[in-house]
């Protein structure tokens, strides 16, 4: 074979080797961009009612936290109870009356979320 038919074929070659890497490479990458796709619904699809564990104390706030999350209920948006006392999200921060929260007692909340995971309501439960 001739100088030029032999770098001819080399060229060819080559350049099939380029080819298929480069298709090699678009492959993988689209496996790896449907995986993480995967994994993100898969994610979003877990229990959203799981609850991050305090790293001190036993998970209980103080009545002025209580206070604090009523005087901040129309920006929450969502209804507050405690101890049985129904607290609207669109009462005025005058018109609430919260005589009966003790500031030095403690209160247990609990969180109840709707079918999407959205946060519904708050309830405090004293201790």
């Amino acid at each position: 074979m001739s100088h030029s038919v032999r770098t001819m074929i080399d060229m060819s070659f080559a350049c099939l080797i380029f080819v298929m890497a480069a298709t090699a490479g678009l492959l993988l990458f689209q496996s790896g961009a449907a995986a993480l796709d995967t994994a993100y619904v898969s994610g979003k699809a877990q229990d959203r009612n799981v609850m991050p564990t305090p790293i001190t104390g036993d998970g209980s706030v103080s009545g002025a936290e209580v206070l604090q999350t009523i005087a901040q209920i129309g920006e929450i948006g969502m209804e507050v109870v405690v101890d049985g006392t129904r607290y609207a999200p669109s009462l005025e921060r005058e018109d609430i009356a919260v005589s009966a929260i003790r500031l030095n007692g403690r209160y247990a909340p609990s969180y109840e979320r709707g079918p999407d995971g959205q946060l519904k309501q708050i309830v405090f439960v004293s201790r």
